[in-house]
């Protein structure tokens, strides 16, 4: 039995040489070859080390340093050859294949951002994970928000976190919101936390109001389109990090930087209407009609009913209602409109590998609600001026990188914003308060 499996082993083996030996001669008249280069999309720098295989075969081969590649012996026929490369997008072409010739592919990649784990770079004295952190981190990313009715930083961050609170500073138009992180940790101190754009401070101290009224924001001043990300520190590791004054929490916002490829440009507006009800608050007439509903209102109509609740108060009161004499008008209506506001924002973004750039531009103009001076004449004596807010800003990013070693930034951030305001909110002359009393 050896004997005999011994010859049929050489039987094969004669065979497989006849096979080798023919090989080329079939391959070399029924396969061509294909060759090309591999390059960056923009810059059309080389890409070497790139894979470049023929798609359901075993033939494949990598990019030289000068991104040359040859593929041999590939079959006759329309053949797919994919190239892809780590950091660029996996390109895929059909090409027909002649017997005997050679096929020439040149494909040009485009970068693309791997998906990986998030890494802190701020807060931190070095780069860590974010799940290896002892502390949290909150990050907003806008770009999840930019179909949302948003029109400040203040109306970005409402909300939008657990612990974060923005407390609007009054009801009028172009006052900001005053932020709280867990609550307030003093009763005498401002509870804001400290805030840092792209690594700089802000100081907002320059816009609280300290008499009674309400006041804009500086946050305001950068444009929710520029914004990329707000990181939010809100464990005890803030004031660790940043000193105790931090004890308040640490905003940091991140905006938005040049990307390599062709230019985008995005454009978008807004219009907005303004209105306060009316309704829920009690008439002049009903006002005197209800006191009126105990004995001691004998008169009739408005102006008699009036009088008499004036008198039934005084005796009431054991003093006189006097020198103040009772309005006989309601005057929130009269003080009240429909506002309107619009937004035009756009943004211009693009580079190569060598400078990248970022611009926004933002105008915004509202109107509020408050309208004395269309009643100004009935309204005597009261500030005419209306709620109006103005904001004009302008953002931008560079970044040049003439070599790998060296990488030069600048950011600008110019605003212009005009706001006015009546007397309102926690002061005696406020104008709604007077026209309630």
């Amino acid at each position: 039995m050896k004997r005999i499996a011994s010859r049929t082993i050489g039987a094969w083996g004669v065979a497989l040489v006849a096979l080798a030996c023919l090989a080329p001669g079939l391959s070399g008249q029924d396969a061509g070859s294909i060759a090309g280069r591999v390059t960056e999309e923009g810059s059309l720098r080389p890409l070497s080390s790139a894979q470049v295989f023929i798609e359901g075969t075993g033939i494949g081969t990598f990019t030289n340093a000068s991104g040359d590649f040859v593929l041999l012996n590939v079959p006759a026929g329309e053949q797919t050859v994919v190239v892809r490369l780590v950091g660029y997008r996996q390109v895929s072409e059909a090409v027909t294949v002649t017997a005997g010739s050679t096929a020439t592919l040149d494909v040009a990649l485009n970068v693309t951002a791997v998906r990986m784990d998030e890494i802190v770079v701020t807060g931190t004295g070095v780069a860590t994970e974010k799940r290896r952190l002892g502390h949290t981190i909150a990050t907003l990313d806008a770009a999840e928000l930019e179909n949302a009715p948003i029109s400040d930083f203040s109306q970005l961050i409402a909300g939008r976190e657990p612990g974060v609170v923005a407390l609007p500073s009054s009801g009028y138009t172009g006052e900001g919101a005053r932020i709280r992180i867990r609550g307030s940790a003093s009763l005498s101190q401002l509870n804001e936390p400290i805030v840092y754009v792209d690594g700089i401070r802000v100081d907002r101290s320059a816009v609280q109001s300290f008499n009674g009224q309400g006041s804009p924001s500086r946050l305001d001043d950068i444009p929710p389109e520029s914004i990329e990300r707000v990181e939010i520190l809100k464990g005890a590791a803030a004031a660790t990090l940043y000193g105790t004054e931090a004890s308040n929490g640490v905003i940091q916002i991140f905006t938005k930087r040049g990307t390599i490829g062709t230019p985008r440009f995005t454009f978008r507006g807004d219009l907005t209407g303004i209105s306060v009800p009316t309704n829920r608050i009690l008439p002049v007439a009903d006002f005197a009609g209800r006191v009126c509903s105990s004995p001691g209102c004998t008169g009739d109509g408005d102006a008699q009913r009036l009088s008499d609740a004036v008198n039934l108060m005084s005796s009431r009161w054991g003093q006189p209602v006097s020198p103040w004499e009772p309005i006989e008008r309601d005057l929130i209506p009269d003080l009240l409109t429909t506002g309107f506001g619009q937004t035009y924002s756009g943004s211009l973004q693009g580079g190569s590998s060598v400078f990248q750039y970022f611009a926004s531009a933002r105008l915004a103009s509202e109107d509020g609600p408050y309208d004395a001076a269309r009643n100004f004449d009935v309204v005597e004596g009261l500030d005419p001026e209306n709620d109006t807010n103005r904001r004009a800003s302008i953002h931008t990013n560079f970044t040049l990188i003439p070599s790998s070693d060296l990488r030069i930034g600048v950011t600008t951030l110019y605003s212009d914003m005009a706001h006015h305001t009546p007397d309102n909110s926690n002061n005696i002359y406020g104008v709604f308060s007077s026209a309630l009393m």
